[in-house]
C-alpha cells in the first residue's frame, strides 16, 4: 500500500456520514393536497358543485373530482381553466421554504 493510500484510509476513517435531520432540510409538503385544499375552498366559497365547475372550466367533473381526492395530478393548463371558472387569478411563485402561510 502506498503512503497516500494508507493516508487516505485513515482519513477516511475521520470522516463521518449522517444522516441529514428533518429540521435541517426544508419541510416537505404535498403540493397537489394544497391545491386540492385551494379548489374545494373556492368552490364552496362560491357555493358550487364539481358538476357546475365542470360546466364552467370544460373539465370534467370526474377529472375535478380525482383533482380535490388527489387521485390524479392537474397541470398548469387545467389548474388555469380551474382558476378562470371560479373568477380566480392562477398565481405561482417560489416562497422561502422558512416561511409559513
Amino acid at each position: 500500500m502506498s503512503e497516500f493510500q494508507a493516508y487516505l484510509q485513515q482519513a477516511l476513517k475521520k470522516v463521518e456520514i449522517t444522516k441529514e435531520s428533518k429540521d435541517d432540510r426544508i419541510e416537505d409538503y404535498d403540493i397537489f393536497a394544497e391545491i386540492a385544499e385551494m379548489i374545494i375552498e373556492a368552490r364552496n366559497e362560491q357555493g358550487i358543485t364539481q358538476g357546475q365547475l365542470a360546466e364552467l372550466t370544460g373539465v370534467s367533473q370526474a377529472n375535478i373530482s380525482k383533482f380535490e381526492t388527489g387521485n390524479s395530478k392537474p397541470n398548469i393548463l387545467t389548474l388555469k381553466k380551474i382558476a378562470d371558472g371560479l373568477n380566480k387569478r392562477l398565481v405561482i411563485a417560489f416562497a422561502n421554504g422558512e416561511e409559513e402561510e
